[in-house]
């Protein structure tokens, strides 16, 4: 097993000290419940995971979401985790939408592969501003998942998740403005959207920005100074997020 990291490790710790405090709370708030779904989630503790299930079974929706988060950790205890996830989902938890839209589109947790129940839950967590979930139907419909191929309708779920703050949504509106897919060209807003992304810290988004201004184009004149900026910010923000997942 992988070594848990020490300010992970820490935090841990401070969760199981407060949980024999949680055992005694008959209506615990949602940011306790989380509290301990993280640590049933990293540290596989029976007591959290116990917890858990009592706030569950009394029907707490997020407790059913991060049981079912807890659960899908440990392999035979997939179909359980797709269990507690739909009832999660249908009592109204934003998160546990997303989750179960997911796994319907991956086909896991115990739950056959399904796209058009896919489109259904993210449409549902969209709808709750769930980014990601806009994102992802934006993805569907460009690509024919779920529903018929529809690059008006990808526009259309790109500016939400844009709207909700997904900086790789804001990119690939960007490109959509640039090369009219779904919407009509627009130059200008091409390069709006290419600001915000790269603002909101997407590599991508930065790298391209700077190479913009690097060679200057239509929306502007060239400025090789903040082009090397960018590039340097690029670079760091990729190595950030690569040790992120060491």
């Amino acid at each position: 097993m992988m070594a848990i990291k020490k300010p992970l490790a820490a935090t841990l710790l401070l969760l199981a000290a407060a949980l024999g405090a949680c055992s005694s709370e008959v209506v615990p708030d949602n940011a306790r419940i989380e509290s301990v779904g993280m640590l049933a989630l990293h540290g596989r503790q029976p007591g959290a995971i116990a917890q858990l299930q009592a706030w569950a079974a009394a029907g707490r929706p997020v407790a059913q979401r991060e049981l079912a988060l807890a659960l899908a950790s440990i392999p035979d205890q997939a179909a359980q985790a797709g269990a507690w996830l739909q009832k999660a989902a249908a009592a109204g938890d934003p998160e546990a939408r997303f989750q179960l839209a997911q796994a319907f589109y991956q086909g896991s947790l115990g739950l056959k592969l399904d796209q058009a129940q896919a489109w259904s839950w993210y449409e549902r967590a969209a709808a709750s501003g769930n980014a990601k979930a806009s994102f992802m139907l934006a993805r569907m419909a460009k690509y024919g998942e779920g529903v018929p191929r529809n690059l008006k309708l990808s526009a259309t779920w790109l500016l939400e998740a844009s709207k909700q703050g997904n900086a790789q949504a804001m990119f690939l509106l960007s490109n959509a403005y640039a090369a009219g897919e779904g919407v009509e060209q627009n130059p200008p807003l091409a390069r709006v959207w290419l600001e915000r992304s790269a603002e909101g810290d997407f590599p991508v988004a930065i790298q391209a920005l700077a190479m913009s201004l690097e060679s200057g184009d239509q929306d502007g004149e060239p400025d090789p100074v903040r082009a090397r900026h960018l590039i340097k910010e690029a670079t760091d923000e990729r190595s950030m997020r690569w040790n992120n997942y060491q």
